[in-house]
């Protein structure tokens, strides 16, 4: 089950190793989600971008 609910958003900065002599930054809008489900250990989580962020 995914969740819908959207309980805030916040910008993430991603750096990356310099590509010739510039650097490379990603800037990213990330969504927080509620978990409704009763099992969940959290209540809310950062929704994660697929090939950029993963969880920690």
């Amino acid at each position: 089950m995914s969740a819908r609910r959207v309980h805030s958003r916040y910008r993430r900065h991603l750096a990356d190793a310099a590509m010739g002599s510039r650097p490379v930054v990603i800037d990213l809008s990330v969504r927080r989600l509620f978990c409704d489900t009763t099992r969940c250990a959290r209540r809310t989580f950062a929704e994660q971008t697929a090939g950029l962020t993963v969880k920690q």
